[in-house]
């Protein structure tokens, strides 16, 4: 699935409503996503862990710098 745009506290409760349509992708492409807050890192943690759980490997596909320097920060940059 590809991510576009915004992924902050609105949009992410619009993707959390709609996650039976990508929850079990284990691949998420982050290259147009514009802005990531809190609330989107911690949906893709969620997401992240939930495809560890069932045995298969998380994989996202062109994250920017300002998400990986986010994921450090929270201490989760190893799921991804």
């Amino acid at each position: 699935m590809t991510l576009c745009g915004d992924l902050q506290a609105p949009q992410v409760n619009d993707l959390w409503q709609r996650r039976a349509d990508w929850w079990q992708d284990d691949r998420l492409d982050l290259g147009g996503v514009t802005t990531l807050d809190s609330a989107g890192l911690a949906l893709l943690v969620k997401w992240a862990k939930a495809a560890l759980a069932r045995g298969a490997t998380p994989q996202l596909v062109g994250a920017s710098s300002d998400f990986y320097t986010l994921a450090n920060l929270y201490g989760v940059a190893g799921l991804f």
